[in-house]
Parts: structure tokens; sequence; C-alpha cells
């Protein structure tokens, strides 16, 4: 059987399939995707501070992330998608570098080691590429690991002198390099010493200690990458995180007998999760919930992957005829040897510092031992005895990786216009917002697990000067609205003064203004707490605290502000909610014929609510006016929904309070709409 590696130039080959199936994977929505989660605090940080901040963000425990952070800001700047673009690059040539080391340790196993780099590429248990600015210290991590690893097989491979020396050379400073970005990566050494130790203990001459001895004389250079790490971690570095302090986690397993037994019992999860959860668990949780069209479009992308993957195997000198697998049991002992060393080395230290594997929103912690998990899918792949069946199984494994992938970006383009689209009503709605306000925020359909993903955007429009002092002063701080925010703001639950990673907030929890969506075609509402406009769709947290948010932290004067469009992408069309928008904001001027006219001009313009409850502005404007008319017109579209027709009523009755309404407003409002 001819294999990949006789035909000339094979491995150029095979690299560049790797890159083309992996750009299928990860690059068809790039251009849509914007800030996620942790993006949002890092560039802020940038706006108000500059590149050279990154040494204080991440100098409480990863410090060599500011090396390459600063370089790549300066590179990318505020634009989301050179990070998208340099982490596909990172990600992709990790593969390309796993396909090199497979094929320096198995000559003979083009196939083999095609498919190990391919499925490690597109490995579809890591699900962080989307959130691209946060974790490009991950992927860059994972590549120079990849690479060091690839460098130190040469160098054991060559017998050259000079060559030898540079390679072990540039596989340490890889190394230390790969470290730099994330300290729990050093599970890699296991995997590098495991090939250390396959390539030492071929051949039938020696005994077991000569061979012993080989394997540490050829490994002693090597240790300087841990050695030197670890001598730095634990005696000249103080982290001021307690997940990143190697020392008081590992102390653990001897306060506490049961942490060990916890942490064996995630082991035996883990291992599963990073061998077969992961090619069925991400695909269930994203790709299948997806609208028919995205689905339509993963399937398309899934079938251009497959085909590509035919094609460069054919055309790289695989046949596709059936043929007997060549494996011999030593090479499978050899493999299976490395796999679990693999894995096991890329989760234990994760697993020792009180994490582990869980999917989607832990993948990260599948990625070194990822490398151990596709090793030993391959090695079951190329022992299916027919080429025919060998290729299907890889083309469901890759068609499984491109739809996995393709749904995740989905959800993450969908939260990306999510918050865009949040924030642009809420600047269509508000001028300014008062410096110290604490901002309460519900997005629809995205879970907020984090203040920043609130204050973020927020001072990116309000707040974008530049601050010379540290740390940084989050003047629109924010809260994430669980149990306890309820109960402080409730409560009066007073201040608090977080200080994390170089930013600093009071939280004023007697001082809070709420914005809600209740739904991706429904608008933004921000609260008044005198008289809280609430639907049926609203969260039970937000009708606790709506009573306590104050309009008066919304500064009608002024245009709106300019929102960078690099940030929050182009404005969307001007339709209902800008109309519902200016609005809100007329009447809070006390503007009622601003609120009228919009109106008027929505529905000529043929746009109309998709929340009934956004009538009301309009319903109040035309009581402040006296229209009795439009106000029965409009009071027919509420009348059927209890719930809704209650908020009309409250509003209203709030209205009257205020207003001088004539006496027949009055009996409308007494009589047909709270009767």
């Amino acid at each position: 059987m001819q294999t990949l590696k006789d035909k000339p130039n094979s491995f150029r080959f095979g690299a560049l399939l790797i890159l083309v199936i992996a750009g299928i994977a990860y690059l068809p929505l790039a251009s849509q995707l914007g800030y996620l989660n942790d993006d949002w605090y890092l560039m802020y940080d940038m706006q108000v501070k500059g590149p050279e901040f990154f040494r204080e963000i991440f100098g409480v425990d990863r410090p060599g992330r500011a090396l390459a952070m600063i370089p790549l800001f300066s590179l990318f700047g505020f634009d989301p998608l050179g990070y998208h673009l340099s982490a596909f690059l990172f990600r992709a040539f990790g593969g390309v570098f796993i396909f090199w080391t497979m094929r320096m340790l198995w000559e003979q196993r083009g196939f083999f080691a095609l498919t190990t780099g391919l499925l490690f590429a597109i490995y579809p248990g890591f699900l962080s590429m989307p959130n691209a600015i946060d974790y490009q210290s991950h992927i860059l991590g994972l590549f120079l690991a990849t690479l060091s690893t690839a460098l130190t097989v040469r160098a054991v491979l060559t017998t050259d002198r000079a060559k030898k020396i540079l390679l072990i050379a540039a596989s340490i400073l890889a190394g230390w390099g790969y470290l730099s970005q994330m300290e729990y990566f050093i599970g890699i050494e296991v995997f590098r010493f495991a090939c250390i130790m396959v390539l030492m203990g071929r051949g039938e001459g020696g005994t077991f200690r000569v061979k012993a001895l080989r394997i540490v004389r050829v490994s002693l250079p090597f240790l300087f990458i841990a050695a030197g790490f670890l001598v730095w971690r634990l005696f000249f570095f103080e982290s001021e995180r307690r997940a990143t302090d190697v020392g008081l986690q590992v102390s653990q397993i001897f306060t506490d007998p049961l942490t060990a037994l916890w942490q064996l019992n995630y082991l035996i999860q883990d291992f599963f999760t990073v061998t077969l959860a992961a090619w069925t668990l991400p695909l269930y949780q994203l790709a299948f919930p997806m609208r028919l069209k995205d689905m339509a479009a993963a399937i398309l992308w899934a079938a251009v992957a497959v085909a590509a993957l035919g094609a460069g195997i054919r055309l790289g000198g695989e046949k596709s005829s059936g043929a007997e697998s060549t494996s011999s049991p030593g090479t499978m002992r050899e493999i299976l040897f490395i796999s679990l060393l693999g894995m096991a080395g890329g989760l234990i230290p994760v697993i020792l510092v009180n994490r582990h594997v869980t999917l989607p929103d832990y993948s990260r912690y599948s990625l070194i031992a990822s490398v151990g998990g596709v090793m030993a899918l391959a090695a079951l792949i190329e022992e299916i005895s027919k080429r025919k069946t060998q290729m299907v199984a890889l083309g469901v494994l890759t068609a499984v990786a491109v739809m996995t992938h393709y749904g995740n970006a989905i959800r993450s383009v969908d939260e990306t216009q999510a918050t865009r689209n949040f924030w642009r009503q809420v600047a269509w709605r508000a001028p300014m917002i008062k410096e110290g306000v604490t901002l309460i925020a519900m997005y629809p359909g995205s879970p907020l697990s984090e203040d920043y993903f609130i204050w973020g955007p927020a001072n990116f429009i309000y707040y974008p000067e530049a601050q010379s002092e540290n740390p940084v002063v989050i003047k629109l701080p924010a809260a994430v609205l669980d149990g306890n925010t309820v109960t402080q703001i409730t409560t009066d639950g007073g201040v608090e003064t977080p200080l994390r990673r170089g930013n600093y907030l009071e939280r004023d929890f007697g001082n809070v203004l709420v914005m809600v969506q209740s739904g991706a075609n429904s608008c933004v509402r921000i609260i008044n707490g005198e008289s809280p406009e609430l639907n049926s769709f609203d969260d039970g947290r937000i009708a606790a605290v709506a009573p306590y948010s104050k309009l008066d932290a919304v500064v009608t004067e002024g245009e709106s502000p300019v929102v960078p469009a690099e940030i929050f992408g182009a404005e969307p069309e001007r339709g209902w909610c800008y109309a519902y928008q200016r609005a809100d904001l007329a009447r809070q001027r006390g503007d009622w014929d601003s609120v009228t006219t919009l109106l008027a001009e929505a529905l000529d313009k043929g746009y109309y609510p998709n929340d009934p409850l956004e009538w009301i502005p309009f319903m109040q404007a035309y009581a402040a006016q006296g229209d009795v008319d439009k106000m029965r017109d409009m009071t027919k579209l509420i009348l059927l929904d209890k719930y809704l027709r209650l908020q009309v009523c409250n509003s209203m009755k709030r209205l009257a309070e205020r207003e001088t309404l004539s006496a027949e407003v009055n009996e409308l409002i007494t009589k047909k709409i709270c009767e």
C-alpha cells in the first residue's frame, strides 16, 4: 500500500490539507464574530489605558500573557477579525505540528499521522475559539507546546551535533513560551517524555537498565523546560489567584483525603469526555438546536470538508481501494502508551487545581489531553481493515467536528448580534448615563455570568476617555442579576468595591438602573422604578428589582453618543425599536408631541411592535394630549392579555397622578382599561 509519505513533498501536502479543512471548520462565520465574554473588559482597558496595561491585567497570575497580547494588539487593535484569524492560524498549525510529530515517530504510518494531526486541529471538544481575544493565549500556548514537542522529537532523531543543539535550544524556548501563557499546559511534558521513551526503547539490543539510562540521558536537556518554570513559579512568583496557586491547590490533597478520591473520579470522567463525549455532546448541544437554514449551511460545509479530505488523501497518495491494515502489535503498543500518558498528563494538572473538563463551559481543559485522545481515535480508525471503511470513519468524525464548530460559531454570532443590538438601542434611548450608577441588565437568551459583560460595552459608549492613573476606574459599574444581587438591591445592601485585574468598581446597590430585553424581537426597556413596565416574559428577578431602578440616572439632554462601529458593528436599521427608544426618551422629557410624531412616522414606514407592552408610551402621549379616540383604538390591542392590561392600567394611573388629564381620558382609564 502506498502511503502519504511515499509521495514527494507529502508533508507539505498533508499540512496544506489540515489547514484547508481547519479553515472550513473555523472561518465561515469569522467576520461576523465580535467581542464575547472576557474580551469586553480587556478591550475596554485598552481603550482607556493602552496595550502596556496588559502587564497590570495579567500580572496577578500569568504575566507572560502580556508578552503575547501587547504585540497582537499593536497589530490588530480593536478589530476582532484579526484575532480570529490569528487564533485560527495558531490552532491549525498546532495540528500541523502534531502531524509532523506523528510522522517522525512512525515513518511508515502516513495515514495515521495525517488523521491524528487533522483530528487534533478540528477537535470539537474545544469550544472557545469564537472568544478569540481572551483565548488567544490558550491557543498560542497550544501552538508553542506542540511546536516544542515536535522540535524535541526532531532533536532526538537528528545525528548532526550542531543541529541537535539548535533544535534542543529552540524546543526549550518554545516550552518556556507555552508555559508563560498557560501553566496548566505543563501536562504536555508527559507527552514529550513518552515520545522520548518510545524512541529510545526501540531496538533489540540493550538491557532494560541500558535503555532506561539512555532515556534519562536524552531527556535531561528537556527537563529544563518544566524545572525552570516550576522553580520560578513556586519560589519567585506569587500568584494572587487561588486557582493558579499551585502549592495551595496541591496541599488540599493532604488536608482532605476525600479530595484525592474526587480527583480520581474526575480523572476517569474526563478520559471519557476527551475521547468520546467531545465528539457527541457538543454536536447535540450546539449543532442540533440550530435553525433549519443554519443546519443546512452546516451540512454543506461538512460535505465540503469531507470532499476536500477525500480528494486530498487521493492526491496525496492514499488509495481508496480496500487494503489491509499494516499495524503491528509493537506499533499499537507504542501508540496506546503515548496516547494514555498524554491524556493523563493533560488532565492531572487540571484536576490538581480543582478543575475538570465539562462541556461546553470548561472545554479549554481538554486541550492538552486531546492530543492523546485523537491519537487513540486515529489508531482505532487505522485498525479498520478496509480502506473505504477507514475513510468513512474519518469522514464522519470530520463532518461532526465541522458541524459542531459551525453550531458553536452560530451561537457566538447570535450572542454578538444580541449584545450589539442591545447597546445600540441603549445609545438611542440614553444620551448619557450618570457616572456611578450601577447597571443591572438582562440580554435576550444570553446568560450573563460576569459583571463586565455589562459594564464593558456600557463604558465603551459612555466613558471611553483615556485614564492616566491605576487602577482603571469603571465609571458605570454593573452587577450580575443573581439571587444575591436581588437581595442586596431590595434590602439596600450598600456599596461593594471589588478590584480585579486592574479594574476598580464601586457598586452602589441603592443606586441602580435596570435594563431588560425580553426577547430578540422586542425592544430594550430602561425601567422607571416609579412606574415599572413589565411583561409576562420578564425574568422574576427583574420584577423584584424593577421598583428600585433610578430612571433619573439617564441624562435626557444632548444627542445620542457616538457608538464605535469597529466594536459594535454598523448601526442597524432604524425600525420600530428606534422609534420606541426615541419616543421613550421624549416621554422622559415630557415632550408628548414628539412621542406621537415618532409613532406616526414609524407606522407610515410599516413598523409595528412585536411586544404589545411597547404601545404604552404612545398611549400615555395620547392621554396627555386628550385624544380619546386614539386611546380607544390602542386599548383594543391590549385587552386580551390580562397581565399586559394590568401593566397598562398601572402605568396610566401613575400618569394621571403626574399629569392633568381630561375627564374623558380619566373615565376611559377607569372604565375600559382598569375595570
